[in-house]
């Protein structure tokens, strides 16, 4: 989602939507807490290629431009996605606009997954879910 340079390793994108293939993304109630868990994160010995923490603008622009950018073809599937990748693209525009910080991380494994979900829970995500290949799962 970063304009500097990549994050996301592999493609970013399902059918036009946003679809992080092995990332856990958590949304947390400002982005001050987002960059806090990302700390956490660093500190027990995750490394900034793995750890991204953005706020409300950026994320928000990152969506609205996927839409505006969006070639022919991609608009079409955007209209025609359906599931749970429309509803968390929406979802995280909606926070956005509210003001919430993001956190993406890298996870390939379940274990990994579950680790991360365990340091994130006590700083009380609004959402926490991780893309994997074929399958959205998510943390409450």
């Amino acid at each position: 989602m970063s304009k500097e340079r990549p994050f996301f390793k592999g493609s970013d994108t399902s059918f036009g939507i946003f679809y992080p293939t092995d990332y856990l993304i958590a949304v947390f109630p400002t982005p001050d807490i987002a960059h806090q868990a990302a700390s956490s994160l660093l500190a027990a010995g995750y490394t900034d290629e793995d750890v991204r923490a953005m706020d409300s603008t950026h994320v928000k622009a990152d969506i609205e431009a996927r839409v505006t950018d969006a070639t022919w073809l991609d608009q079409l599937k955007q209209t025609f996605s359906i599931g749970k990748e429309a509803y968390f693209w929406n979802e995280d525009l909606k926070w956005a606009e509210q003001g919430a910080g993001f956190l993406a991380v890298h996870c390939a494994t379940e274990d990994e997954a579950q680790r991360i979900v365990t340091m994130l829970r006590p700083l009380q995500p609004i959402s926490m879910r991780r893309y994997r290949a074929l399958a959205i799962e998510t943390f409450s």
